[in-house]
């Protein structure tokens, strides 16, 4: 039986696996729909599955650190995490931290998670600390994955990005000459809304924010089952958002929003060489033993029947303001501190 970490206030459930670190389950009390229940069925890789980490990388190993036994995605989701702290009331939130050290990449990553006492959200921050006596290259994205029953044709996928390319996964240099647009693209004449999972084409896209925008944002809501799944976090920390779909015969298998500090898919060399694409840096450097932060916040939200998805999400001090994309929005507000 794989061991796991539960965190459980009055109106929502958190699942983590401590063997690759993975959130498996995140569900209302009240509705036990889980959308991030996806699961690798592929053996050849690492156990991928719900929302997991990729950690020291985004993608596939060089060859030379194939050999030295580097996996997709990086180490992280091979390890057994080391459980620092219970789940523990603390003011207004359940709190738990846990460890993960990567044992050929020198990095370590302890993850402090703070669940509301009463709210469906979620506030976690990572500290990646640099165990090498060397400065290096690095990138970390949350890979939250989703699953049927939540996922389905007419899930709908908002964010607030300025603009985006396909990610052909080639390792040409010149991935980003054809810039889309979220939500209407065009693809070999076909009009195609990226709202929704109804075409298998792109199968990775990569989006930057605004150089304006503070706050990066995503969510998918699934109107049929009444629930909306986002997430929030700071653009300095995760400047990019990246989707993956998968579809056979027409169905959705998966579909995967990626946020973090790259939005291309390959191997470092190629990362080091591009260096940037629209401006934006697609890797991160942290120097010898230092320690860098980044967090985000996950929520959960129950939305009737008609609701048009998301037209924006605003964040104060003590407020996160999830805004319909309606001029007559049902507002959707979290009390945060």
């Amino acid at each position: 039986m794989k061991r796991q970490l539960t965190l459980q206030n009055s109106s929502s459930i958190v699942t983590i696996s401590l063997e690759g670190g993975a959130y498996t389950d995140f569900h209302l009390k009240e509705n036990p729909l889980n959308p991030i229940s996806w699961e690798q069925e592929e053996t050849s890789q690492p156990s991928f599955r719900g929302h997991f980490l990729c950690f020291d990388r985004w993608g596939p190993p060089s060859e030379g650190e194939q050999k030295n036994g580097f996996k997709h995605h990086g180490e992280v989701n091979d390890q057994v995490w080391e459980l620092l702290k219970e789940p523990e009331k603390t003011g207004n939130y359940i709190e738990s931290h846990m460890r993960c050290t990567l044992p050929m990449g020198g990095l370590q990553l302890t993850r402090e998670i703070h669940l509301s006492a009463d709210q469906p959200l979620m506030r976690v921050t990572e500290k990646i600390k640099n165990l090498n006596k060397y400065g290096r290259i690095y990138n970390i994205v949350q890979h939250v994955t989703l699953a049927p029953p939540f996922l389905g044709s007419t899930t709908l996928f908002d964010n607030n990005t300025e603009k985006g390319f396909e990610d052909k996964e080639d390792g040409s240099m010149k991935q980003e000459r054809a810039v889309l647009r979220w939500p209407d693209v065009t693809h070999k004449d076909q009009k195609i809304s990226l709202r929704q999972f109804q075409n298998e084409w792109p199968r990775v896209s990569s989006f930057k924010f605004r150089n304006k925008d503070k706050l990066g944002w995503t969510t998918a809501c699934n109107t049929d089952n009444n629930l909306m799944l986002g997430y929030v976090w700071e653009t300095k920390d995760y400047p990019w958002v990246n989707y993956w779909r998968s579809m056979q015969n027409g169905t959705p298998l998966a579909f995967g929003i990626e946020f973090g500090t790259t939005g291309l898919h390959e191997p470092f060399p190629v990362i080091a060489k591009k260096g940037k694409i629209f401006g934006r840096n697609i890797y991160d450097f942290i120097d010898a033993s230092d320690e860098i932060d980044k967090s985000f916040i996950a929520f959960l939200a129950t939305i009737p029947s008609d609701y048009q998805g998301v037209g924006e999400i605003i964040r104060n001090n003590s407020e996160l303001i999830i805004k319909e994309n309606n001029s007559v929005s049902k507002d959707i507000i979290y009390q945060i501190k």
